[in-house]
């Protein structure tokens, strides 16, 4: 059956369709309150939705709070609206599901760094717990799996297999779209607390700035259904690798209920890109009726699924907007250009499709000469015409001969791409 889902949240937990986040919260807290202590024990009532969801809205008051004192240099009144924020980020980050887990799972790998192995061994009990506490909400079969190898290579006294057990414990467990912009957003507030104490209100504005996006992608990109069929897949693959298929045809039969989710999406791009991957994901849910290996395809869905949810959380992370601001024209070809080339290096080594990579590649050189053109009309891009044409002359090398360039030199590339996209 599909994993349970969080109702739409205005802002924080959503969690790309995995399951629910889980909170205890007293029965008198009407409102969010700031020193209220959340802790993974029951699945979220509608009430408590409503709750956390307030904490989110608290947060981006804080932050623009602490921006408007910020712009009239008081920098103890920002400090303290930031103080608030912090502890309401604690809310939001105590109520994810996994994190208790993730947690231990770092104390235990911490351990092996210096204790010997029987020692350890202990650690492993209350990540057995945690892992129990979660049954009911997260699929968590191949994480007790790796657990269980883990306590079999501290037994045998084998540090370096248990530490890969361990990695591949944490692993195993559905991450969440909220857990990276949350800790951005962190990051992001510490620093704008070290700017405010040197007196550097212009870029303590715009660490919060960035922040203030980091809490609205959290608030709408969670919600996407392109999150929550990559969530489902990457549980998919890790049933698959285990040997799980039973596990994992569920996992894909969830994906497919979520890319048809996304096809009905007011957006051109996510639509498209659902219809690509529908096709896929039921050609391959047709094929494991026959049985066979299938653990190549599996893989290669999920990095076409990852490839253009990383498209949808730069345009998410911004804003459209901005992305066809006058300042920055180009930024949304420079995005689909990396979108197609990340295409075409998993058709290439993923999918062994070297026709598909071209096409790929095509793509990718088309959305580039777009971008190069705009950049030219700019006097101030002209130092991004000229990287742009540089991007254009590799692309066209490799299109003529996709094999041409090994792994290494496509994630170059594209490590290029996001360095261009990230500077805008």
């Amino acid at each position: 059956m599909p994993l349970p889902r969080l109702k739409t949240l205005a802002v924080a937990l959503a969690l790309a369709g995995v399951a629910p986040a889980l909170l205890s919260v007293p029965s008198y807290a009407g409102t969010v309150q700031e020193q209220v202590s959340v802790k993974p024990e029951k699945r979220l009532s509608p009430r408590e939705e409503a709750i956390i969801s307030q904490a989110g809205a608290k947060v981006l008051r804080h932050i623009a709070q602490a921006r408007a004192d910020i712009r009239n240099k008081d920098g103890d009144a920002a400090g303290a609206e930031l103080d608030k924020a912090d502890k309401l980020l604690d809310i939001i980050h105590e109520a994810l599901p996994a994190s208790t887990v993730k947690d231990r799972i770092w104390v235990a790998k911490k351990h092996l760094e210096y204790e010997d192995t029987q020692q350890v061994l202990p650690d492993l009990i209350p990540i057995y717990s945690s892992l129990d506490e979660l049954t009911d909400v997260m699929p968590v079969k191949a994480a007790k799996a790796q657990l269980d190898k883990a306590k079999a290579h501290l037994k045998a006294g084998d540090k370096a297999g248990a530490r890969k057990a361990l990695e591949e414990t944490d692993a195993s467990l559905q991450y969440t779209e909220i857990d990276l912009p949350l800790g951005t957003t962190r990051d992001l507030v510490a620093q704008a607390r070290t700017e405010i104490g040197k007196s550097r209100f212009d870029d303590a504005d715009k660490s919060l700035k960035a922040a203030e996006d980091s809490v609205v992608f959290i608030s709408v990109g969670i919600e996407q259904p392109l999150f929550a069929a990559k969530a489902a897949l990457t549980q998919s693959v890790v049933n698959v690798d285990a040997g799980n298929i039973d596990l994992a045809r569920i996992d894909l039969d969830n994906a497919i209920a979520d890319l048809k989710a996304a096809q009905q999406s007011p957006d051109t791009a996510t639509r498209d890109a659902a219809k690509e991957l529908l096709g896929e994901a039921q050609q391959l849910r047709t094929d494991l009726q026959g049985g066979g290996d299938y653990g190549s395809r599996f893989h290669r869905l999920l990095e076409h699924t990852q490839a253009y949810a990383d498209r949808a959380v730069e345009y998410l992370a911004t804003g459209w907007q901005r992305f066809r601001s006058e300042d920055h024209p180009f930024r949304s070809d420079l995005i689909e250009a990396r979108l197609h080339l990340a295409n075409a290096r998993i058709d290439l080594f993923t999918g062994h499709e070297a026709d598909g990579a071209k096409n790929e590649l095509a793509a990718a050189g088309r959305y580039l000469d777009q971008a190069e053109q705009a950049a030219a009309k700019q006097p101030a891009d002209a130092g991004y015409s000229k990287q742009i044409g540089a991007l254009q002359t590799s692309v066209e090398s490799l299109q003529a001969d996709p094999r041409s360039g090994g792994l290494d030199h496509y994630a170059a590339l594209q490590r290029q791409l996001d360095d261009m996209i990230e500077t805008l």
